[in-house]
C-alpha cells in the first residue's frame, strides 16, 4: 500500500530495547523494523491523536482490543470528519498479551539484566521462530519460542485482566485480520512462515487481490474449520471458557450448550485458567515460577493442553 501510494503511512509497533514503541511507518524500510510479535500490553491512543492531526491517509495495524477502541473512538463527533484519513484496519489474532510483571520473570530466567539490552525479540528468524536478545556488550542470547512460551505463558500465567473477559481473538472488528496457520501439514513444510487471512470487506479483499496480482503475496484459500483447526486452543479460551471465567470472577452468568461432560470438562479448565493467573499474579507466585525449572512448568503445559484438547474434543466432536 506505501508502495502504491494507497497510503501516507501506518501506525505500527517496534521494540525500542525492551518497550514496544508505536509510531507511523512512512516507508517501506520502516515497516520492516516493526515485524515480528511484541506481546507486551501496547497504549496507542497518543499515537492515534497525531495519526489524525495529520494529513494524508493511513494504515492501522492493532491487536483487538485496539481495533475496537478505534471503532468506537472514530464515532465521536470530534473525530467524525477525520474518519476518511484512516483507509485500513489491520487486525492481529491475539489470545491475550503478557503482564510486564511476567515479562521481568522470563528476563531472570534468561538470566538477562533489563540495562543490559540492546534488542529484544519475542520471536523471528524463521517461523514458528526464535526469541532474541542482544546486549550492550556484544552477547547475545537465543531461544526457541516454544521452548519458553509452551512452559511460561501457555498454561495462562501473567495473564492481564483485561485479556480474560475479551471474546475476540480473530479481530472480529477489523477489515482484516490476521494470524498463524498453526496447522501440521504446514508447519511440516514451512519454515518461513505462513498466515491465516480473514478478508471482512470489499476493500480489503480488493487490495489482497491486488497484492496477489503484483507478486507481494501468494494466496490459498481454505475453510473455515482449518481457520477453527489452527487456532483451537485460542478459541478455546476466548470462546468457551469465557463464559465459565465470568461466572468464577463473579461476573454476570452465561449458558452454554454443549454436553454434560463437554461442560464439566470445560469447567476445569477455566478453573485452572484463572487459578493460574491469580497464582501469577502474587508475588509468591510470580516468584515461584520464576524459580520453578522449564522442564518442571513444560509438564505442567502439557497437562493442562491435554486436558484443554480433550475438552475441545468433546464439544467439537
Amino acid at each position: 500500500m506505501l508502495r502504491e501510494k494507497l497510503i501516507d503511512g501506518a501506525l505500527v509497533v517496534k521494540m525500542d530495547g525492551l518497550k514496544p514503541k508505536p509510531f507511523i511507518a512512512k516507508n517501506p524500510d520502516e515497516l520492516i523494523e516493526a515485524m515480528g510479535s511484541k506481546y507486551l500490553p501496547i497504549p496507542i491512543s497518543a499515537n492515534l491523536k497525531d495519526l489524525l492531526s495529520s494529513e494524508g491517509k493511513y494504515a492501522i495495524v492493532g491487536l483487538p482490543c485496539h481495533i475496537r477502541f478505534l471503532k468506537r473512538a472514530l464515532t465521536e463527533s470530534k473525530f467524525s470528519r477525520k474518519r476518511a484519513r484512516i483507509v485500513l484496519l489491520l487486525g492481529l489474532f491475539c489470545c491475550r498479551v503478557i503482564s510486564p510483571p511476567g515479562f521481568k520473570v522470563l528476563l531472570r530466567k534468561l538470566n538477562v539484566k533489563e540495562n543490559e539490552v540492546k534488542e529484544f525479540r519475542f520471536r523471528g528468524y524463521g517461523w514458528p521462530g526464535k526469541l532474541y536478545v542482544n546486549l550492550i556488550d556484544g552477547r547475545s542470547i537465543s531461544m526457541p519460542f516454544f521452548s519458553y512460551w509452551r512452559p511460561l505463558y501457555s498454561p495462562y500465567f501473567f495473564t492481564p485482566r483485561a485479556c480474560m473477559f475479551c471474546s475476540d481473538m480473530t479481530n472480529e472488528e477489523a477489515d482484516v485480520s490476521f494470524g498463524d496457520a498453526w496447522l501440521p501439514e504446514i508447519m511440516k513444510i514451512d519454515s518461513l512462515g505462513a498466515s491465516i487471512i480473514i478478508s471482512r470487506t470489499d476493500w480489503a479483499d480488493e487490495i489482497l487481490q491486488e497484492a496477489q496480482r503484483k507478486g507481494f503475496i501468494k494466496l490459498t484459500r481454505i475453510g473455515e474449520r482449518e481457520v477453527i483447526r489452527a487456532q483451537w486452543r485460542p478459541l478455546f479460551f476466548k470462546k468457551i471458557t469465557l463464559p465459565m471465567r465470568l461466572m468464577l470472577m463473579k461476573h454476570e452468568r452465561y449458558g452454554l450448550k454443549i454436553s454434560s461432560m463437554g461442560f464439566l470438562l470445560s469447567l476445569i479448565c477455566a478453573i485452572l485458567q484463572v487459578t493460574n493467573i491469580k497464582f501469577s499474579e502474587s508475588r509468591l507466585g510470580a516468584h515461584i515460577i520464576e524459580k520453578m525449572p522449564l522442564k518442571l512448568l513444560l509438564f505442567y503445559a502439557t497437562l493442562h493442553a491435554i486436558l484443554e484438547y480433550l475438552s475441545w474434543r468433546q464439544i467439537m466432536g
